[in-house]
């Protein structure tokens, strides 16, 4: 390998169409917190090729998982939640998708399917997240944890 990671985890940052409506989301339906807000300056945008502009960052952590959502100035239009190229889905590791996908229910996100039996884990369920991507959530078996 060229190289050698400093952390286990890997942050995802998320280009916002609606940026209220993905920190709703991930925020407030989710439960993710908020740990951070920064301005990018259109010269560090540019110049590291973020963004052709200035842009907000919202920063929103669970455990390790940390997702950065982009608020800038004319956003692209949303992908949709049908199969397409590039990222699809992430992946999050749980320890009861049945109760998380009740309670999760309740608060209004809204699922591909009701959770589900795979063969490498005791259940998984995508929830639809903003801009077209998906949320699995996965309880693995216990021996795998």
């Amino acid at each position: 390998m060229p190289f050698k990671l400093k952390r286990a985890s890997i942050d995802v940052a998320l280009v916002c169409s609606d940026f209220s409506d993905s920190l709703r989301f991930y925020r407030d339906q989710l439960g993710f917190e908020q740990v951070m807000e920064i301005e990018i300056p259109a010269r560090v945008a540019q110049d590291a090729c973020l963004a052709p502009r200035a842009f907000r960052q919202v920063r929103l952590r669970s455990g390790e998982a940390l997702i950065k959502l982009m608020e800038i100035e004319s956003p692209p239009v949303p992908r949709s939640h049908d199969f397409q190229a590039g990222i699809r889905w992430l992946t999050l590791i749980v320890d009861d998708v049945s109760g998380l996908y009740a309670r999760l229910s309740e608060r209004g996100v809204e699922f591909m399917s009701e959770p589900i039996r795979p063969p490498d884990a005791v259940f998984i369920v995508c929830a639809k997240a903003p801009d077209g991507l998906l949320i699995e959530f996965v309880q693995p078996f216990e021996e795998d944890v």
